[in-house]
């Protein structure tokens, strides 16, 4: 265990404040409390501190709690929300600001002793945000999967305001740099070489961030015949490091199924398995998730997303539904101008038309996703609970 240097309480509740810097005196491993009533001026003296852990109530809601709490999340991880309201629906909030743990109100002092053990034996090498590896994959060419990846990943930036990573390990035809138009200095295969084991912020350099957003892109290999040097093993350390670093990792990757395929499907949190309104493809659906099923993998792990999705489409999704046995998690319209018109010019669908059929589809579809995945995390909690 290692000394936490400040406990910052972010409460407008003065007796809340006292009542938690009581419980927190004391304690050997906490060097000091500070207590604000105003977030910004707390948030001014967290910045200055080192492996800091914030206490912030949300009872009161102060119309600055989201932009400082993703402030806070760029300093630190180590966050404990409070509320007197302990609704899932506030524990949603308090995941989406960043909390580590929710302790509902009145604080009890061993609940928040546990808290702090727990939060001081981290080091900030080990902070990372818990984070999930979402890979978009199909089985079959020409489906748009890579289209599906930097859209999602675009959205889930501007949806959750945070780092969101794109990697491309479509090793060998990798079209990610190509449809946003970007000529990254570092690919994949060096980051694996050469930047696997630094720190955080040298291991982040290896990425493009895309324009002023949250949107960092790793690129495939610059050359084919270096993809055959990358192996399983480094895959493993690859999303290792990335999800200490990253909130959501987007991958994108070939239709193969090999051993380098297989691992990153392994591996992934989500499959995001894309398929589109016609026999061969759905033929070709069925025969990929018995191969998941072989494999073992959770019912909530593989997900099915139809793209080009049309209302008038001979074949419904009630008929993919039953042939695959699986719901359909998600529908994309199709919208073939839009999207060559960004692929085109190198950009997202929302730089195009934000508010076209098909780019209001993918924030929507951020927005799920994200929402999901922090409902599972606040099952978790109920169930730690």
């Amino acid at each position: 265990m290692q000394n936490i240097s400040t406990v910052f309480v972010l409460d407008k509740n003065e007796q809340s404040r006292e009542i938690i810097k009581s419980f927190v005196d004391g304690l050997d491993f906490v060097n000091e409390v500070k207590l604000y009533s105003d977030y910004n001026q707390g948030y001014e003296e967290i910045k200055q501190a080192s492996n800091p852990v914030v206490i912030m109530d949300i009872s009161e809601e102060p119309s600055e709690l989201r932009e400082i709490a993703d402030k806070i999340k760029l300093v630190t991880s180590k966050i404990i929300i409070t509320s007197i309201n302990y609704s899932t629906n506030t524990i949603i909030k308090a995941l989406r600001l960043g909390a580590k743990e929710f302790l509902p109100k009145p604080v009890l002092k061993e609940d928040l002793i546990r808290v702090l053990t727990m939060l001081a034996s981290i080091s900030p090498e080990e902070e990372g945000t818990p984070s999930k590896i979402i890979t978009v994959y199909s089985n079959k060419g020409g489906i748009g999967k890579t289209t599906i990846a930097i859209n999602l990943a675009a959205e889930l930036a501007k949806v959750t305001k945070d780092k969101v990573a794109l990697v491309d390990l479509n090793l060998q035809l990798g079209d990610i740099s190509t449809f946003l138009n970007l000529n990254p200095p570092f690919d994949v295969n060096y980051v694996i070489q050469r930047l696997i084991d630094k720190e955080d912020s040298i291991f982040i350099k290896g990425f493009e961030k895309y324009k002023d957003t949250s949107l960092y892109i790793l690129s495939d290999p610059s050359y084919i015949e270096q993809s055959g040097s990358i192996t399983t093993q480094q895959i493993s350390a690859l999303f290792k490091k990335l999800k200490k670093v990253f909130p959501y990792i987007v991958v994108d990757m070939s239709s193969s199924i090999d051993p380098l395929s297989l691992k990153i499907l392994d591996e992934s949190d989500w499959i995001l398995f894309s398929t589109i309104v016609n026999i061969p493809a759905i033929r070709n659906a069925q025969r990929c998730l018995n191969l998941f099923r072989s494999r073992n993998y959770p019912a909530k792990k593989v997900k099915i997303v139809v793209n080009r999705y049309m209302e008038n489409d001979e074949i419904k999704i009630e008929d993919i539904e039953n042939t695959l046995g699986e719901s359909v998690y998600w529908k994309i319209p199709n919208n073939y101008f839009t999207i060559m018109e960004a692929i085109n010019k190198g950009v997202s669908i929302s730089e195009i038309n934000s508010e076209s059929n098909i780019g209001s589809n993918f924030r929507d579809f951020a927005s799920k996703v994200s929402d999901d995945i922090i409902e599972q995390a606040v099952v978790q909690y109920r169930t730690r609970s």
